[in-house]
């Protein structure tokens, strides 16, 4: 992948809208490969080199960003970032990933960039809840004999994730559970069309689909022994997940983690949620 886009970018549009703007963008996934498509298209200078990094006015870094030891992932191999590049950052510069990193919330105190973490972003978080929903349906759509129609699921949590996940399985008139562990959500789950129910009562014998929101393991063992044999396991939960995979697999259970669903279903919307905030930044600096 060549390291400018600029020509593209006046090609594809008529003028460039920030002069001297260049955004970093770091390729670790479609949704990245979307962003850098998506910014060039608004015609601005985009950059995948790491060499570039210290002329960058936005530094999109991806999912997590680096470790403490720089050390970044990107959609081929782990590159490692020198730690000067941070001292020799523009003034106000623009970091951002998806994930909170505690490491660069102490960079930039000491070397005075700006960083924001989308999913401490309300609406974001909103949107892309609504991707990962749908990719989930797609998911379960592909991988099973039957519909999702008349399917008993049971949804655990009632996050972010777990409430558009809920409305559509409803409305494609699946027989829905929401397992939590706090009674005070019953009303509003039973006024979404699902039951809900305690996660310790939970029951997983005409269980047909089971999907986990929760990063916090919550079933075990002796929940599982009572699965019934063709239940589909579907876990889109951060580590550590909130099933135990390893007995799953080991009774050979259909158990799948599905991470970072938006960048795989619904990647095109997804960076152009991110070349969005982008913008909004730069408008608001």
């Amino acid at each position: 992948m060549s390291f400018f886009f600029h020509i593209l970018g006046i090609l594809t549009y008529s003028k460039v809208r920030w002069d001297n703007v260049l955004i970093f963008v770091n390729h670790d996934d479609m949704r990245s490969l979307e962003l850098m498509e998506e910014m060039i298209r608004r015609g601005y200078y985009v950059s995948d080199q790491f060499k570039d990094m210290r002329y960058a006015d936005v530094l999109y870094l991806g999912l997590k960003g680096p470790d403490r030891k720089n050390r970044i992932t990107t959609h081929q191999e782990t590159e490692i970032i020198d730690q000067n590049i941070f001292k020799s950052l523009k003034e106000n510069c623009l970091i951002i990933t998806l994930i909170d990193n505690g490491y660069l919330e102490e960079l930039s105190k000491v070397f005075h960039f700006r960083y924001i973490a989308l999913l401490n972003d309300e609406n974001f978080v909103k949107k892309n809840s609504i991707l990962t929903a749908e990719g989930l349906i797609a998911y379960v759509i592909g991988h099973r004999r039957m519909p999702i129609y008349q399917s008993h699921v049971d949804v655990l949590g009632f996050g972010h994730c777990a409430k558009p996940i809920i409305e559509y399985l409803v409305a494609m008139k699946a027989e829905v559970r929401v397992a939590v562990r706090n009674a005070q959500y019953q009303k509003e789950i039973e006024a979404m069309g699902a039951q809900y129910i305690a996660i310790q009562d939970l029951n997983l014998s005409q269980t047909d689909i089971l999907i986990n929101t929760v990063p916090s393991v919550i079933l075990k063992e002796e929940q599982l022994k009572d699965s019934c044999q063709h239940i589909m396991i579907v876990d889109i939960a951060s580590y550590p997940y909130g099933i135990d995979h390893h007995y799953a697999l080991s009774k050979g259970m259909n158990c799948q983690i599905l991470s970072s669903i938006p960048c795989k279903y619904a990647y095109g919307y997804a960076g152009m949620m991110v070349a969005n905030v982008i913008e909004r930044e730069l408008e608001n600096a």
